[in-house]
């Protein structure tokens, strides 16, 4: 976008920050050699008001001089600490503490990081220790490193540290998982063995055709499980035919599945959408909803909790797909089936990723870009 007359914008470049504006006919662009952190954003839009002023007051310095950040040499500032003395751990636990975060995010992927700094026990110069972690997906390590960079930068404005050893690291190389949805017989197969009770244990104390309608459910829509799972009776509306995606029952905030330590938040994306149901879907909704109060769940375990989704893959899931001997998949994946099928029956993009939730095609494209105008190899016989 075109920076308006007079005005000075600040930009990112290679994670350092510049200043861009015109002034009488001609550019200007000045790096401020800072980091782009919260803390020198502050600084970045102080010097932005401040070239804006001279400007409209005839103060300008065209050459830049008056503007230009003074650096002070680390070595020879008493305020920094040498490297070598401070350890990563007290380092991580401020930059944490820094962010004000809410518990549940604090029990994610930094308190994962910090099992790992604290046991490494590393000096904030050390980054070897983390290039040694092998039990890390190359997707996982590669976000724990951008959370790494970020802590060690926010230490350099801090003063605490020099250097960042972190950002020099290499990114290790993420293999793309190919998507293997449900052909149309299997989901027909697994559907009506959850019906059924095909392969429902004699010993088993709930049958499996109590989730038959959470699993054509998941089949029909393409929801995330924890959607379909915090679905609840105010969300469906039967005036207007369709069903309200707006929030999920996520798991607990150390990765709990049972009911008592869900909590509900807005979906993955934060996005609401509004999915028109099917005849099937309303008839079997219908069903369901019957007697329901709006704030109760649309889908529950057997004793009326939400439905535990660890168990349900390990004690319903699992073993109805081996007895039908189709190769294991996760429940997740009727969600890539319901995709697939709605593109390979030339359904618009755009319409596949509202109905999935994602707020334009890019992730459609890059997960379903094999199914989306496929060739056909030329006939040469």
């Amino acid at each position: 976008m075109k920076t308006p007359k007079g005005s000075v914008a600040i930009e990112e470049n290679d994670n350092r920050l510049r200043l861009r504006w015109s002034c009488e006919s001609k550019r200007y662009c000045l790096s401020l050699g800072l980091p782009y952190t919260d803390i020198n954003l502050k600084v970045a839009e102080q010097k932005a008001r401040q070239i804006e002023l001279d400007i409209l007051s005839g103060n300008f310095d065209p050459t830049l001089n008056k503007y230009r950040i003074k650096q002070v040499a680390v070595i020879a500032s008493p305020e920094v600490i040498k490297p070598s003395q401070e350890l990563l751990l007290p380092i991580w636990d401020k930059w944490v503490n820094s962010l004000c975060l809410p518990t549940r995010t604090l029990c994610s992927h930094y308190a994962r990081i910090r099992r790992y700094i604290e046991k490494a026990a590393p000096l904030a110069t050390d980054a070897s220790w983390y290039e040694e972690i092998v039990s890390l997906s190359p997707r996982i390590w590669n976000d724990s490193l951008s959370y790494l960079v970020s802590c060690l930068n926010w230490a350099i404005s801090e003063k605490l540290v020099s250097d960042n050893a972190f950002s020099k690291l290499k990114r290790r190389k993420v293999l793309k998982n190919q998507v293997k949805p449900f052909n149309h017989d299997e989901v027909r197969a697994i559907v009506n063995a959850f019906r059924s009770n095909k392969f429902c244990p004699k010993s088993s104390a709930y049958k499996h055709s109590f989730y038959a309608d959470y699993i054509e459910f998941l089949f029909l829509t393409g929801v995330r499980p924890s959607e379909a799972i915090g679905l609840q009776r105010q969300h469906v509306d039967f005036i207007r035919n369709e069903i309200v995606i707006c929030s999920v029952l996520a798991r607990g905030d150390q990765g709990q599945t049972a009911s008592k330590h869900r909590v509900r938040k807005e979906t993955k994306t934060g996005s609401i959408r509004f999915l028109t149901m099917t005849a099937r879907l309303t008839e079997m909704l219908e069903i369901r909803c019957r007697n329901l109060n709006p704030d109760d769940l649309v889908f529950t375990s057997p004793n009326g909790n939400a439905i535990d989704d660890n168990n349900f893959t390990n004690r319903q899931w699992k073993v109805v797909l081996a007895g039908l001997n189709i190769e294991y998949r996760k429940v997740y994946t009727t969600r890539h089936t319901l995709a697939s099928m709605a593109l390979e029956a030339n359904m618009p993009i755009t319409s596949v990723a509202y109905l999935l939730g994602h707020s334009d095609t890019t992730m459609i494209m890059q997960t379903y870009g094999h199914v989306i105008n496929r060739p056909s190899l030329p006939d040469f016989s």
